[in-house]
């Protein structure tokens, strides 16, 4: 397995006003319709909701391909075929016979993640595959997909507002815009109240999902939105499927330690949910580029007081301004801060790119 840690590839191009892939796609014949597809979009859940399917999806067909971002240990993360990750052989083969048409192409970081995906997928000769959106929808790499059979819409709010707009309206509108004419789009329960909007972005039959029991609370929405999914296609869900890291991840009880990438308003609301009950908890949160944040503390200190807000070793952490957070609790070593406070209850919360690197470091002096 390839840690993240390594650079496979440059990431010069991350995002541009014109995209390739369809391009590319086109003059191979479009692979990416060869097998049938579930699209999964939504501000939150889209990980752990992809993964549910994709558990379902195997007891029912042969070969079952899951696309889903970021990585959070290994880039072999991005792409599983029944129950493995991508070889690290078959993703450095990939990447090298294909150096010079991505090159030529000038297809940007995520692009290139699907064009790999679709090439892999192709090769395994794949039944079904889902497909988890990485920003939005409509100007997504993931709508290159056509061969869609269902889309699915994990809960919505406001994140990525300078790519997807600072209105739910549009947001809503370039998430919703990945269904294909006539594919049932199903959604999480708490898109109920936008359920008129939605309606007039799209004709397509719509089934808003009930949730389902869980303990952690925004994991009632994405396995009641499985469920819900892999009901229409005739198959059972269980209640054993568990989520990915850093989706409000328990590492230790008694006293607590808990991972949770809530990297924005939404994500934070659905956090406090499930740590109102602990009591004298503390918050480490760090923050990537680009987000909220001061919402985000405010939301948070509805559950605990008790917030240090501290950077990480990653190009997209956040630079702390320390006049802006004058009255906030900073810490500049995150590590000996947490073996200073390991006897108390402790969340780890925030950028879904500081959570493995937490994650990694505990592993290793626990």
């Amino acid at each position: 397995m390839i840690s993240v840690k390594d650079e496979i590839f440059e990431q010069k191009i991350l995002f541009k006003k014109n995209y390739n892939l369809n391009k590319l796609l086109d003059s191979l014949k479009n692979p990416q319709d060869n097998f049938k597809v579930i699209n999964v979009v939504g501000t939150n859940g889209k990980g752990s909701t992809s993964n549910f399917i994709f558990s379902g999806l195997k007891t029912k067909y042969e070969k079952v391909g899951l696309f889903t971002s970021p990585a959070f240990l290994y880039h072999n993360e991005r792409i599983k075929f029944n129950n493995d990750y991508i070889s690290d052989e078959d993703l450095k083969r990939i990447l090298n016979d294909n150096k010079e048409i991505i090159k030529k192409f000038e297809l940007t970081f995520f692009e290139i993640w699907t064009y790999i995906a679709i090439l892999f997928f192709n090769e395994k000769k794949i039944d079904i595959a889902v497909i988890e959106a990485g920003i939005g929808g409509l100007k997504d790499s993931t709508n290159l997909f056509n061969n869609q059979i269902a889309v699915c819409v994990t809960s919505i709010d406001f994140d990525h507002t300078e790519i997807l707009g600072n209105k739910i309206e549009e947001i809503l509108f370039q998430k919703i815009s990945i269904a294909k004419k006539g594919v049932p789009i199903f959604l999480s329960r708490d898109n109920y109240k936008y359920k008129k909007i939605i309606n007039q972005i799209n004709l397509n039959q719509k089934i808003y999902c009930k949730k389902i029991n869980d303990p952690v609370y925004f994991q009632k929405l994405n396995k009641g939105l499985a469920k819900e999914v892999l009901k229409y296609l005739e198959i059972d869900f269980s209640l054993k499927w568990k989520s990915s890291l850093g989706r409000f991840t328990i590492l230790k009880e008694k006293p607590f330690l808990i991972l949770d990438g809530c990297h924005n308003m939404d994500g934070a609301k659905k956090l406090i949910k499930n740590i109102k009950n602990i009591k004298n908890i503390k918050i480490i949160f760090g923050s990537s580029l680009n987000k909220e944040q001061l919402k985000i503390i405010k939301i948070l200190k509805k559950a605990s007081k008790k917030i240090y807000l501290t950077e990480f070793e990653h190009p997209k952490s956040w630079e702390i301004d320390e006049k802006l957070y004058k009255n906030e609790n900073i810490i500049k070593d995150w590590r000996k801060f947490y073996l200073n406070n390991k006897n108390e209850n402790i969340i780890v919360c925030g950028s879904l790119y500081f959570i493995p690197i937490f994650y990694e470091w505990f592993k290793e002096i626990d």
